[in-house]
């Protein structure tokens, strides 16, 4: 049997499972030990703006193009 690639990786709530339903299945917990307070402190920084038919992602303070 070929092994399965991961196809993403999100930070999910609670809330966020219960959306997706009983389907979504393969979820793997993480243990609320302040562990990832720097990660989510930087991704709380990122800002989303449309580029054509995408999106970019740009850090706080990043310049803008005009």
């Amino acid at each position: 049997m070929a092994r399965e690639r991961i196809a993403s990786v999100g930070l999910l709530t609670r809330r966020d499972l219960e959306v997706l339903g009983a389907g979504f299945n393969r979820h793997f917990p993480v243990v609320d030990d302040a562990i990832f307070d720097d990660l989510l402190a930087q991704l709380d920084k990122v800002e989303a703006e449309p580029l054509g038919k995408g999106v970019v992602l740009r850090a706080d303070g990043s310049p803008k193009r005009g």
